[in-house]
């Protein structure tokens, strides 16, 4: 889609961070299988576990797959069992260069996707691509193996799951053989994608802000300023997410923001049916945007337009967080609400 026109617009928040918020550890539940010579387990060269969830994904982590060629890198996670699941995000990774695949399985059985390949995975995926995840094979019931066109940042959307533990295995693509370069990942996120019911208003406000330049005056008048970052980053080697530059002169400075107003959104759209107890299995603003981000808290991935997806989709996606501590609902008819939201991006 052309010039990141608004439709309807699509949330990606993250699971994993969320229950970290909520006090969930991060080592035995969100792990790198460690490295195993015999298995090919091929285990973190330079970064950390945690590094890999710390929703700042131009802090990479990497994987010496030029020394092992054949061997395999796996992410295991236990996301309970009643949350869904449908969507996966690998930001700012150089699956392209490395020569690299992504092979993705789920289970209620924790050792289906702790072994390399996920034979005994029970989950019939039916992966398809948002951003940049160009050949999808979905022909085996019990994963899903994905072959970004390039480097940079992949979102893939599934059947809706609750099934509790899942994997992420990066092996090699050219006859499962990694290439000289070492794989590097920036951040990994899984959770459930929202939809908001319909388009938001109008009036939607659209800003570009370069918020980092500050503006000094002299005493004698002259003017001049200083500017600590002009936004997105982008590199041969790392970039910011939704960004396909591979150097700093090509890439879009400023922060996007937007300022939208959803009018008529039914009560059931916005509150769960119960506020006393988390029902997983509801569908509503507070339940999987607002409370999954902790307000303002946890960043997530916004798209613009919901069915903005396959080549050139990056433009509509942004990675951001909300810019308000409250989200504020007006009621305008009976069991008929208007809600606010700004969304700022992150880079």
């Amino acid at each position: 889609m052309a010039n990141m026109n608004v439709r309807t617009p699509r949330f990606y928040t993250d699971n994993i961070n969320y229950f970290l918020s909520r006090g969930v550890a991060q080592n035995g539940n969100f792990d790198v299988e460690a490295t195993h010579v015999g298995n090919k387990k091929i285990g973190i060269q330079n970064g950390t576990e945690s590094e890999l969830f710390d929703m700042n994904p131009l802090n990479v982590v990497d994987f010496d797959t030029s020394g092992t060629t054949d061997g395999h890198v796996l992410i295991t996670l236990d996301l309970k069992a009643n949350p869904k699941k449908s969507y996966i995000a690998i930001l700012n990774h150089n699956l392209a260069t490395a020569d690299g695949k992504i092979r993705l399985a789920a289970s209620d059985t924790e050792s289906h996707i702790t072994t390399v390949d996920y034979g005994s995975a029970t989950f019939s995926m039916d992966a398809t691509q948002v951003v940049n995840a160009d050949v999808i094979d979905n022909d085996s019931s019990n994963y899903s193996i994905v072959t970004p066109a390039t480097d940079g940042s992949t979102i893939i959307r599934f059947t809706e799951s609750d099934l509790k533990f899942w994997g992420i295995q990066f092996e090699g693509n050219s006859s499962n053989t990694w290439g000289s370069t070492d794989l590097s990942i920036g951040c990994i996120m899984v959770g459930e994608y929202f939809d908001m019911p319909h388009s938001p208003d109008l009036s939607v406000k659209r800003s570009i802000m370069f918020d980092q330049v500050n503006v000094l005056q002299s005493i004698g008048g002259q003017r001049f300023s200083n500017m600590s970052s002009h936004g997105r980053q982008g590199a041969s080697s790392s970039s910011s997410p939704f960004t396909t530059s591979t150097n700093q002169w090509n890439v879009y400075g400023g922060r996007i923001a937007y300022d939208m107003n959803f009018s008529y959104l039914n009560s059931t759209d916005v509150m769960p049916d119960e506020y006393d107890y988390l029902e997983h299995t509801d569908d509503a603003v507070v339940e999987d945007i607002w409370n999954k981000t902790n307000g303002r808290h946890i960043p997530f991935i916004f798209s613009v337009d919901k069915d903005s997806e396959g080549d050139n989709a990056e433009s509509e996606h942004i990675f951001a967080r909300f810019g308000q501590d409250s989200l504020d609902m007006t009621q305008v008819a009976h069991d008929i609400w208007n809600v606010n939201m700004r969304i700022e991006e992150e880079f």
